[in-house]
């Protein structure tokens, strides 16, 4: 097996064995004792988007920027201008602690439901009360409601921004304890896809949301997820569809090869294969030096089996 990139890694993929297959000689097996590693490595599961809606709060939003900060996670906040008037201390805070800001319009309206100058002028009036509070916004913009059509799109895009919507709803604005509003999350994970999730800090139930975001964090986290925020421009983005995939950064590679006593190829069982002649599929983990850990993804490395026969990676 030879393997390019750098840093050290375990991580898993599904191999499929043809009925012409070898398996990996014991002693592979003996060097790591059998065992399959107990947490899955930093980012395997992929990433999650954290992004919260209806601020900036005077008393929600720092509490919550203190606890990200704390948990070194990135977050996207899309601000309703009028709540900046009233809060800029804390729209502010967000800026200067290197958050990510986007347009919430200037109160919160069902844009489908506007004429086209009116989703101009809700658009205008957030990004100058940013800017009069020294805000750099980014160019991107959530609809509120979610509430988007084609129309309202190519307003959104007129003005220079991105519509982004979510993938998992926390349910926040609909009650809940931060247990409860973690578990949503949490369920709602799903490895290698999109995971932007919307949670706010300026809706009543905002405390328990923010209270929920250690559990999110420290969960996601053990499952394998890593933590970042929406790219400006995310592909997906700014076309009708599913919302952007969080950016993973393209990997650096080297060519050098793994020495022998690095390489590992363990099933979780021992296979044998069906005298039908179809083939046979398991899961296996491997260690391998890859690209950062904390950026890490299946597709940051590749990875080509000299033995055994007959194997095939699914892409």
């Amino acid at each position: 097996m030879r393997v390019w990139g750098k840093r050290s890694m375990t991580a898993a993929l599904t191999i499929v064995l043809a009925p012409c297959a070898v398996l990996v000689p014991a002693a592979a097996h003996a060097s790591t004792g059998g065992q399959r590693p107990p947490v899955p490595a930093p980012c395997s599961a992929g990433l999650v988007a954290l992004t919260f809606d209806d601020g900036p709060s005077k008393t929600v939003t720092p509490v919550l920027v203190k606890t990200l900060l704390a948990k070194k996670v990135p977050a996207t906040f899309f601000m309703i201008g009028s709540r900046i008037r009233t809060a800029p201390a804390a729209g502010r805070l967000v800026q200067n602690s290197g958050f990510k800001i986007g347009n919430h319009t200037w109160d919160h309206p069902q844009l489908t439901m506007l004429s086209d100058d009116a989703v101009h002028r809700e658009l205008q009036m957030t990004r100058r009360e940013m800017l009069a509070d020294h805000l750099v916004p980014s160019n991107l913009m959530r609809p509120p409601y979610g509430a988007i059509n084609p129309r309202v799109r190519r307003d959104i895009r007129a003005f220079g921004l991105v519509p982004v919507l979510w993938t998992i709803d926390s349910r926040d604005w609909a009650g809940g304890g931060p247990a409860q509003i973690a578990g949503r999350v949490l369920s709602a994970l799903r490895p290698h896809q999109t995971n932007i999730v919307l949670q706010h800090d300026g809706v009543t139930n905002s405390p328990a949301s923010v209270a929920a975001v250690p559990e999110i964090v420290r969960v996601a986290r053990r499952r394998g997820f890593c933590f970042t925020h929406l790219g400006e421009h995310g592909g997906m983005a700014d076309t009708p569809g599913p919302p952007p995939t969080p950016p993973v950064p393209a990997p650096t590679t080297t060519s050098a090869r793994m020495s022998a006593s690095t390489e590992a190829w363990i099933p979780r069982t021992e296979p044998t294969l069906d005298t039908t002649g179809a083939p046979l599929t398991l899961d296996a983990w491997f260690s391998a030096p890859v690209i950062e850990e904390q950026f890490w993804s299946k597709s940051s490395f590749r990875v080509l089996f000299g033995s055994p026969s007959g194997v095939v990676v699914p892409r």
